[in-house]
C-alpha cells in the first residue's frame, strides 16, 4: 500500500505527495535531496543538496488469487456459485494464470453451485477448464446444490465429476433479454443465427463429455429438463455420487 511521506525542509516548508520540484528562476535555500521507493519508505535516503527532489518508483503488482480462491497444501480451491458472469471468467483466467506461473500447483478443486446465467461466460468458464488441463492442469469438480443452465457445461468439462446426492441439475433453451426496442428483420435473423450457433456449442460440450447423443440432448434442452444427481450419474454427466 502506497503511504503519503511527509518531509519538513529546514525552512518549515511541506511537501506532499509525489510531485518533484525543480530549480526556480530565483536562488533556494538548502535543503534535502530526497528519494523515496514508494512500497518500501523505510529505505528511503537523503542528503544534502540544493534543491528539494521527491521521486517515486512503483513496481508492477504480484499476481495473486482473487478472493474466490485459496491454495491448502499442494492443492487449489476455486469456488464459482451464485448467477455467471462476466466476473467469474476474469476471476478463473486470473487464478489459472496465477497458479501457472507463480507455482507448481497443477491440482484444482473447483466448488460449482449455480443455477447458471450469462451463456457465453458459462462457455467461456468452460473453455478456461479445457484449456488449463491441455496445459497439465487436473480439474475435479464438486457439485452441490444446483448446477443449472450455463453452469452445466463447466461441470461437465472437468475431468473428475463428482455430485453430493441431493444435487439438481437442469438443461434448457438458451433464452434472450432485450430491451424493448425497434428490431429490423435482419437483427431478428441475426440474432436467431447467434441462438443457435450458441444452442449448438452448448450442446456439443454435453455430448462431449456424457453418454448420450447430439438428438437426445437437444430433446431434454428443448423442454426445460430437471434431474437428479442419480439420473447424471445414469447419463455419464457424473463420476461419482460423494
Amino acid at each position: 500500500m502506497f503511504r503519503k511521506i511527509l518531509l519538513l525542509t529546514v525552512l518549515g516548508h511541506l511537501l506532499i505527495g509525489c510531485a518533484a520540484m525543480g530549480p526556480r528562476s530565483s536562488p533556494q535555500p538548502r535543503g534535502l535531496v530526497v528519494k523515496v521507493q514508494a512500497m518500501e519508505p523505510g529505505k528511503a535516503e537523503a542528503q544534502e543538496g540544493e534543491f528539494i527532489t521527491k521521486s517515486m518508483v512503483v513496481p508492477n503488482q504480484e499476481g495473486q488469487l482473487s478472493e474466490l480462491s485459496f491454495i491448502s497444501k499442494d492443492k487449489a480451491f476455486v469456488k464459482i456459485f451464485s448467477e455467471l458472469s462476466v466476473a467469474d471468467v476474469t476471476r478463473l483466467w486470473n487464478d489459472i494464470v496465477v497458479l501457472e506461473t507463480n507455482s507448481n500447483i497443477r491440482d484444482i478443486n473447483l466448488f460449482i453451485n449455480s443455477p447458471g446465467g450469462d451463456a457465453f461466460s458459462g462457455l467461456a468458464l468452460a473453455d478456461q477448464i479445457e484449456r488449463a488441463q491441455r496445459n497439465g492442469f487436473r480439474v475435479t469438480a464438486h457439485a452441490s446444490g444446483i448446477v443449472a443452465s450455463a453452469a452445466v457445461p463447466i461441470f461437465a468439462v472437468c475431468k473428475v465429476r463428482l455430485a453430493a446426492p441431493g444435487t439438481v441439475f437442469m438443461v434448457h433453451e438458451t433464452d434472450l433479454w432485450k430491451w424493448p426496442g425497434q428490431e429490423t428483420a435482419s437483427d431478428i435473423s441475426s440474432q436467431n443465427e447467434m441462438m443457435q450457433l450458441l444452442r449448438d456449442t452448448y450442446i456439443a460440450k454435453l455430448v462431449t463429455n456424457s453418454k448420450l447423443d447430439k438428438d437426445k440432448w437437444e430433446k431434454l434442452e428443448s423442454k426445460t429438463t430437471w434431474f437428479s444427481a442419480e439420473k447424471a450419474h445414469e447419463w455419464g454427466l457424473v463420476d461419482k455420487i460423494e
